[in-house]
This record gives C-alpha cells, structure tokens and sequence, in this order.
C-alpha cells in the first residue's frame, strides 16, 4: 500500500512539473500559449513592468525558467508588495504576441537559483549597481536571440525588519520600448534598466 501511494505522489510531482510554462521556451512575435491565459486569476495589465501590455498573475507555480522552478510565495510579515508575480508582455491583447515576460521573485532561494542559472546558461554579464543595499544590476545583450535579459537583485526589509532578497527579472524582445511604442523618441526597456542603476566599478 505504501508502494502505491509513493508512486502515486511522484506521479503527481511528475505531472506538475511538465504543466510548467517553460519561459525559456516562448518564441517571440508567436501568440502566447493559450494555457497561460487560462490560469485561474489571470488578469490582463498594462500598468506594471514597463508599462508593457501584459497577461499578470501570482501563481507563480505554473511557470519555470530553464532549472529554475518558481512557486506562489509571499513574504512573512513583509510589506504589501513583498510578493511574487509575473508578467507576460503581449504587443496588444488582440494579437497577443509574446515580447517578453517579467518577472518578481521574493523567495531567497528562487531569486539565487536564479541568478546562478543566468550566469551559467548566458555566461558573464555587465555588472551595474543599483544604490540599494547590496544591489546589483546584471544585463545580457544577446544578439543572436534578439533578446534581453536584464536582473535586479536587491536586499529588503519586512516588517518585523528581517530581510529577505528581492529580485526583478526581465527577458524582452530587443528594441522594444516602454509602453508598446513605436516612437523612436521613447525609452527603450533596456535604457529604462540602466538608467536606475550605475556601472560598476571596475
């Protein structure tokens, strides 16, 4: 009985796991798989990262990133944004073309995984700081995949002033600017990125 039971429990953990968005996997200028729009609290946006039009949610435990595995996470006792969250940016909510995703991860150890899957599958990035308590600002300028990959990590408080990492998470299409404009005069996401951080010393 207890055999039946754990392969039934590994079933399970199997299943889940293959029910994940893979990020890593999404082509730019293709429609969004129809089973991201379908997740339970999914709300259309265009108010968050970068003002992109956006497909945002919590659950963060319908997605992955390569061998990262993110979850549904709030902070203990931290502030009212002390949360995970995602945002899947679209060209408009017609077409739904994918740009690109955003996402916060406010788990530790999701936001370290992270950080040292980035540097293991993309290799060594340009390393800003952001002015916060052991703030680093990494970016990838990846030509071959017309993409950016931009992460901000940065050291918060919660309420009862325990700390915890806070980490901001960008893949997007190169060359797309704020708000899904096609002036030229607007900021890029990649010139928005780097104009809240500095470059790190050498």
């Amino acid at each position: 009985m207890k055999i039946i039971i754990l392969l039934f429990t590994i079933s399970l953990m199997v299943t889940s796991c293959d029910s994940q968005t893979d990020l890593e996997t999404l082509e730019f200028d293709k429609s969004i798989p129809e089973n991201i729009k379908k997740i339970k609290e999914i709300e259309k946006d265009d108010n968050g990262a970068y003002g992109l039009k956006s497909y945002r949610s919590t659950q963060l435990d319908y997605f992955r990133f390569g061998e990262v595995f993110f979850s549904k996470y709030a902070v203990p006792n931290g502030y009212d944004d002390a949360y995970s969250d995602i945002y899947i940016h679209v060209d408009n909510f017609e077409k739904n073309n994918y740009l690109g995703f955003t996402v916060y991860v406010t788990n530790d150890k999701e936001g370290e995984d992270l950080l040292n899957y980035l540097k293991k599958r993309f290799g060594k990035p340009e390393e800003r700081t952001t002015g916060l308590e052991n703030g680093s600002a990494l970016v990838w300028e990846l030509k071959e995949s017309k993409q950016w990959v931009l992460l901000e990590q940065n050291t918060e408080n919660t309420r009862d002033h325990k700390k915890y990492l806070n980490t901001e998470f960008t893949i997007v299409k190169q060359g797309t600017r704020m708000l899904n404009s096609n002036n030229p005069e607007w900021l890029t996401v990649l010139e928005n990125f780097k104009a809240r951080s500095t470059p790190k010393d050498k």
